[in-house]
């Protein structure tokens, strides 16, 4: 019987927390009355993520495995991997490193199930709580960031790129099994793509707190992202 809830976790070069959040999340989804599996993507990493899942997912009988793979081909390329092996009536995406509780999970499920297709979180509603914010360089490439994808794009949503989304299974499958931005700007491909086919995109508020060991790389990812937002805009 398939699972209720699918949670993916993209993974690069995690090895020293993603134990924690493995914690987490099974703390979390162990209380809930519905099922669960929890699906750790390795995108390519070198620091010893992928024999770290392999031992946390293989102790104990625990509904959780992991997909690893080489070489690194971006985190667009690790979600979309996780999404289209998992096999939950309903599909989350969860950024690593805590940066949104897995108790937020609650008010995304309940847009799903009043009949959105997508639900996505979102740090900029009047009702989110950002406790932690990012650096001063990070929120001036997310403002930059967000003036493109509304005033070029067309995406009006408050909050593109946090990484905190819900799907329905129908959703999911058909989002990304269109997908081919393997980098960030996956995000903004899946919002257009769900425009394109007519989806009910919500957004819901979440706690956050930015994670100061991210793998973004402002100045190389800055020309990626660009050249990705181009891509789709060709596609």
């Amino acid at each position: 019987m398939n699972p209720h809830l699918s949670v993916v976790i993209p993974c690069f070069n995690e090895a020293g927390k993603i134990e924690t959040d493995i914690r987490a999340a099974l703390e979390y989804l162990g209380s809930r009355p519905y099922s669960f599996e929890l699906i750790l993507v390795d995108d390519g990493s070198s620091d010893g993520t992928p024999a770290v899942l392999e031992r946390a997912c293989g102790a104990g009988n625990l509904p959780a495995r992991a997909i690893c793979y080489q070489p690194n081909r971006g985190k667009g390329c690790a979600v979309r991997t996780g999404m289209l092996q998992a096999k939950g009536r309903y599909r989350l995406f969860a950024d690593a490193g805590l940066c949104v509780p897995y108790s937020e999970i609650e008010k995304g499920l309940a847009l799903i199930e009043s009949g959105a297709d997508v639900a996505i979180g979102s740090r900029k509603l009047a009702e989110s709580q950002v406790i932690e914010k990012q650096a001063g360089y990070r929120q001036i490439g997310s403002t930059v960031f967000g003036l493109l994808v509304r005033n070029w794009m067309g995406l009006r949503y408050s909050d593109t790129q946090c990484g905190f989304k819900l799907f329905t299974a129908q959703a999911a499958e058909r989002l990304f099994s269109a997908a081919r931005i393997d980098g960030f700007m996956f995000d903004a491909e899946t919002l257009i793509n769900a425009r394109k086919f007519g989806l009910t995109v919500r957004e819901f508020p979440v706690a956050w707190r930015a994670d100061p060991d991210s793998r973004y790389k402002p100045f190389s990812g800055s020309f990626r992202n660009l050249f990705e937002l181009v891509r789709i805009q060709l596609q």
